[in-house]
């Protein structure tokens, strides 16, 4: 039934386990560091933004346009990952300014 409501082509599936493993990584290691860890979230989405849009060639597409780039089959929900990585930017980047708002 999910994969059916996904419909994951190629790495989809890193746009939603990269920020959770992200996020467990960086869990750990803010505990065993005694580090604060409100900004989890945020770095984890961060970080995924960053690795995702380098990995499906997301500079190419500011570089030469949407028109003039080669089609992905890196997908989730028929949007590739590229675009993904911009909307957990997005979000990354909302979090960590209502951290360092407060």
């Amino acid at each position: 039934m999910l994969g059916h409501l996904l419909q994951v082509r190629g790495k989809g599936w890193l746009v939603l386990a990269l920020p959770l493993i992200a996020g467990i990584v960086l869990f750990q290691t803010f505990d065993v560091l005694n580090w604060n860890e409100d900004y989890i979230l945020s770095i984890s989405f961060l970080f995924s933004a960053f690795f995702i849009w380098f990995y499906d060639k997301g500079p190419h597409v500011l570089t030469y346009g949407i028109k003039n780039s080669p089609k992905s089959k890196h997908t989730l929900r028929f949007i590739e990952i590229k675009y993904w990585a911009l909307v957990l930017g997005i979000v990354g980047c909302i979090l960590l300014g209502r951290l360092l708002s407060k």
